[in-house]
């Protein structure tokens, strides 16, 4: 019992810790919208990854059209940048997506490789455009906008390492519950045919004992022989 206990105490501490350090389980990669402008005539769709691992390679769609009215597009820039040792500002690319183009539609990919040592979190983009409706200057300041969550390898190690730890405990908790249950009924068994066998123990004392009182007493009767 001491051995148990000291067991269960040490697993169970190591749980609490893996278990209160935030871990969570991580969704399914997918991809969304992260920057949609529709103004002065000019539609523009940015599409990216929703998450992403250090090292990774994403695709980045950006979708360029215009309305009705013809559009000449100065420029249009990208910039997408993240965090490496979580303080230091790095660009991902800086992108000329359209300079001095007359659009109508326009669709590309950009393929954006993230970096083996770029810290968790959230990745972000600035865009930049200058365009002219039938000889009207358009203009919008750079606007920021998030791009992709990089994806905390360590910590989903940690997710693998625990699930994996408390997969063990349970085995553990559950054959020692099924050893206990066989001593207990080891020990169950065992006391009966104790029992039993006490009270075997008694019925031949008393049967010996009376045997003996038996015998004695027809000894003790048995008629004296005669001499002529």
């Amino acid at each position: 019992m001491k051995y148990k206990k000291i067991f269960v105490t040490v697993l169970s501490v190591l749980l609490l810790t893996l278990a209160f350090s935030g871990i969570g389980n991580a969704a399914p990669e997918d991809t969304q919208t992260v920057y949609r402008l529709e103004y002065g005539g000019l539609r523009i769709n940015i599409v990216a990854p929703v998450e992403a691992y250090p090292g990774e390679n994403i695709t980045i769609t950006v979708n360029t059209s215009s309305g009705a009215e013809p559009v000449f597009v100065k420029n249009i820039y990208i910039e997408l940048y993240g965090l490496v040792n979580a303080t230091q500002k790095v660009y991902l690319d800086q992108i000329t997506h359209l300079n001095n183009y007359y659009l109508d539609s326009h669709t590309i990919q950009y393929t954006v490789t993230i970096p083996d040592n770029m810290s968790p979190g959230l990745t972000c983009g600035t865009i930049s455009c200058e365009w002219e409706v039938d000889g009207a200057p358009q203009k919008i300041p750079s606007s920021g906008f998030v791009l992709t969550y990089v994806k905390n390898v360590a910590l989903e190690q940690l997710q693998t390492d625990y699930n994996e730890l408390n997969a063990t405990f349970q085995s553990f908790v559950q054959n020692y519950t099924d050893l206990e249950s066989t001593y207990t009924e080891l020990e169950t068994e065992l006391k009966e045919e104790v029992d039993s066998t006490r009270s075997l123990m008694y019925i031949f004392v008393v049967t010996t004992a009376v045997a003996a009182v038996t015998v004695f007493v027809l000894l003790m009767r048995k008629p004296k022989r005669v001499w002529v």
